[in-house]
């Protein structure tokens, strides 16, 4: 085993150059997955996957895999533009629409809704996002919040890899496993965060940092992904050392995320993700 691992580690730690292997897996429909080849400092963590899947346990690419939640794992924009509605309404402020509600997901609740309100007022925001968590738990079920197709098969798969999951969002903990415990999917994850469980929310890295510790995951000496929508998730991911992975299938389109030069991949189809993570 540790010669697998030594040998694991040699292929994982080959440089980005050669990452154009990765284009020959799988049975890839045009279009559909899209190297970003950005401008500024490439991410370490890119690595040559196929030859480290040869030399790692059970064939696995990842050691560990991070999802964010929201317009990554499941399809929550209904009920959260409707709950972020019924707070601003409560403390006095006028409704949003659906697009501003998508263009406010870069933040963390509190912010967000302030931001959605035009004011800079710490007590009142931290209210506004109290008041919209308890809110949204309450209503969180697997109906309200539907997975998006697919994902459950991934996070099966990766699992029985041997590979490491987690989740951190930019929502709150309870809502996190409010979400994972309605789908019975929480057996997957080692740790299940919001921002409220890391130090600093996304983009800075450290929830990323804390989860790969707890599960004893050094991403200097393995491969790790985050997989997430918005550009926070690719900065993050990028501070913390893994390879940032973005999926067109939530808030943002493929140029919002390829223009912000902070993912190494991105997918427009949950197939797709499936076959190069697998």
């Amino acid at each position: 085993r540790m010669g697998q691992v030594g040998m694991g580690v040699v292929a994982c730690g080959l440089v980005l150059l050669f990452g154009s292997v990765l284009y020959g897996m799988g049975d890839v429909k045009a279009g559909t997955r899209h190297r970003i080849r950005d401008k500024g400092i490439r991410n370490p963590r890119v690595k040559v996957l196929n030859s480290y899947a040869k030399e790692s346990a059970n064939g696995r690419k990842f050691d560990a895999v991070i999802f964010d939640m929201d317009g990554t794992i499941v399809s929550s924009t209904n009920l959260a533009h409707m709950t972020s509605n019924e707070v601003l309404k409560k403390f006095g402020y006028n409704s949003i629409s659906r697009e501003e509600y998508g263009a406010g997901t870069k933040y963390t609740t509190p912010v967000r809704l302030a931001w959605h309100a035009g004011i800079d007022d710490g007590k009142i925001a931290d209210s506004m996002g109290k008041s919209f968590d308890s809110m949204i738990i309450d209503m969180v079920s697997a109906e309200n919040v539907p997975m998006f197709q697919g994902m459950l098969n991934i996070c099966e798969d990766l699992k029985e890899k041997g590979s490491c999951l987690a989740v951190l969002s930019n929502a709150s903990g309870g809502y996190v496993r409010a979400v994972n415990k309605a789908h019975s999917i929480d057996k997957f994850f080692g740790v299940e965060w919001g921002a409220d469980d890391a130090k600093r929310p996304k983009p800075y890295p450290d929830g990323l940092d804390e989860i790969l510790s707890i599960l004893k995951i050094d991403p200097s000496a393995c491969c790790t992904a985050y997989i997430g929508d918005s550009i926070s998730d690719g900065k993050a991911a990028r501070a913390a050392g893994m390879v940032s992975i973005g999926v067109t299938w939530g808030e943002n389109t493929r140029k919002t995320l390829a223009d912000a030069e902070v993912f190494d991949y991105i997918f427009d189809d949950v197939r797709q993700l499936r076959a190069f993570l697998l």
